[in-house]
């Protein structure tokens, strides 16, 4: 078949996903790969970097494989990634430690540290720059050998052409705001940590390099291919939402998860997803959304799930929908992986309120998907409150997740606003990573085309008794937050 596409990757935490889009936006084929989490100790969460390469080399083999499409018919690549991952590479190539990625929160001490500096509450052990700081004091060999400091988007374009660029959205040592690049030299020097280390810094759009020869054969491409900056998660998610232009509210449901705010450029802003020179992303998230609906699914449906798989998850939707909404009265804190101060903890984890006799695994399972709902709402108010975001008429939803009916209807019941999903709902953050090379390429204009040309498969609007239950729900969901935190921290603090 002789049409041009974009090769597109997206790059998450549980796996990697391929997919080939034409210059008009449109998804032709995909192709999907996954990879382990390793979890050395409770807090820590690390990914060996071979393994995306490894991952990205599998799909794109595979996307080819079986169908009539020839990969000189490639114009373009780009990668979308999952953001903050730490990994060391010597002047010869190797890793020399696995990627320390975003789940993370090792680095407690660390925050600590930078916290008595820089201000209390500014880190967390979960953030970027204390886990840089911990790879020098723990692991001093791995960061003194270290030729390049990468993440995950930098480490695959340099495997793919030999070029070391890390692109805006991904950066966080560089800055193209001079006022932001002063606070991470600040914040460099206080670590000791050389700013030579780091790769240099491009736009999403720029052209980063091109395959190389051994790149192609490894990959089932052909060399010369273009390979532009690509993009982190969460710009990727905006734009193939069709909300990255300022003011564009998005919700995404994936392993982790977020509101996200497109929001005008900040120079105050130290924890905010930059997009380009005029706006960045602000998002109020969640560690683990389909991390833990996985966790309660995998505990809650053993045999089903050895059984059947991802088709469980089907199974898991039609028994969630049995259960009216409020669970009878359950509600669950789904934050088993932890998550980020203020409204939350690195030190939070799950439980359950309320459980009774009357309660089966459908209604702790629906607790899961409510109580992930609620926590999203918290983030939204709280944005509302103390940054004066306007609170959106209508939310964008995408990722994963957003293939569950139940769970979509819970979200507009919850937030009380209609949720749209558009179509292929899981591949719109593969579309808006191609973004970055058809932009590149000259073929789109901006970002903000995909919005003008968005069609919507699926609308929930809320339905008033749901509303009911759940604003009753949430304010108990709210007083049970509040009053767990301190307990979380005082219990699992040392941890």
């Amino acid at each position: 078949m002789d049409r041009k596409f974009v090769v597109a990757y997206d790059i998450g935490t549980s796996g990697v996903k391929v997919a080939l889009i034409t210059p008009e936006g449109k998804v032709i084929a995909t192709a999907t790969a996954t990879y382990p989490l390793i979890v050395p100790q409770d807090g820590w969460a690390e990914q060996n970097p071979e393994a995306y390469w490894e991952g990205v080399c599998a799909v794109t083999q595979e996307v080819f494989s079986e169908r009539e499409l020839d990969p000189a018919n490639a114009i373009g690549l780009a990668f979308g990634t999952q953001w903050k991952g730490i990994i060391p590479v010597d002047v010869e190539g190797r890793v020399l430690h696995n990627s320390i990625i975003w789940l993370d929160a090792r680095a407690v001490d660390q925050a600590k540290r930078l916290n008595e500096r820089f201000g209390e509450g500014t880190f967390a052990g979960n953030d970027y720059w204390p886990k840089l700081l911990w790879l020098r004091e723990n692991r001093p060999e791995a960061y003194e050998k270290a030729e390049i400091i990468f993440e995950a988007n930098s480490y695959l374009k340099w495997k793919t052409t030999g070029e070391s660029a890390v692109d805006i959205t991904n950066s966080f040592v560089r800055s193209y705001d001079p006022k932001i690049q002063k606070l991470y030299k600040e914040i460099l020097a206080f670590g000791n940590l050389d700013l030579e280390k780091f790769p240099k810094i491009i736009r999403s759009q720029d052209l980063a390099g091109h395959v190389t020869e051994r790149a192609a054969e490894e990959m089932g491409l052909v060399p010369g291919i273009p390979v532009f900056g690509g993009c982190g998660d969460i710009p990727a998610i905006a734009i193939g939402s069709g909300c990255s232009d300022i003011g564009g509210t998005h919700v995404y449901f994936g392993s982790s998860g977020w509101v996200g705010y497109s929001v005008p450029h900040s120079s105050e802003e130290l924890y905010i997803s930059p997009f380009d020179a005029e706006r960045d992303i602000y998002i109020s998230g969640l560690n683990a959304i389909g991390l833990s609906l996985n966790w309660a699914v995998s505990r809650l449906y053993y045999e089903e799930f050895k059984e059947m798989g991802a088709g469980v998850f089907g199974l898991v939707n039609e028994e969630a929908a049995q259960v009216p909404p409020g669970c009878e009265d359950l509600l669950a804190m789904p934050w088993f992986y932890g998550e980020r101060p203020p409204l939350l903890s690195e030190n939070a984890r799950g439980s359950f309120w309320n459980l009774g006799t009357q309660h089966d695994r459908r209604h702790m399972t629906r607790a899961v998907m409510e109580g992930i709902c609620y926590t999203l709402k918290t983030g939204a108010l709280h944005c509302k409150a103390s940054r004066g975001y306007v609170w959106p008429t209508q939310l964008n939803a995408i990722g994963g997740g957003s293939a569950s009916d139940v769970w979509m209807q819970t979200l507009a019941n919850v937030m009380n606003m209609p949720v749209c999903v558009p179509y292929s709902p899981r591949h719109a953050g593969a579309v808006g990573t191609a973004y970055c090379a058809l932009v590149g390429l000259g073929l789109r204009q901006d970002f903000s085309e995909i919005a003008r040309t968005m069609e919507f498969e699926r609308r929930f609007d809320p339905q008033p008794e749901a509303v009911a239950v759940y604003e009753e729900g949430f304010a108990k969901f709210d007083r049970i937050r509040r009053m767990l935190l301190p307990l979380f921290n005082e219990n699992n603090g040392s941890l």
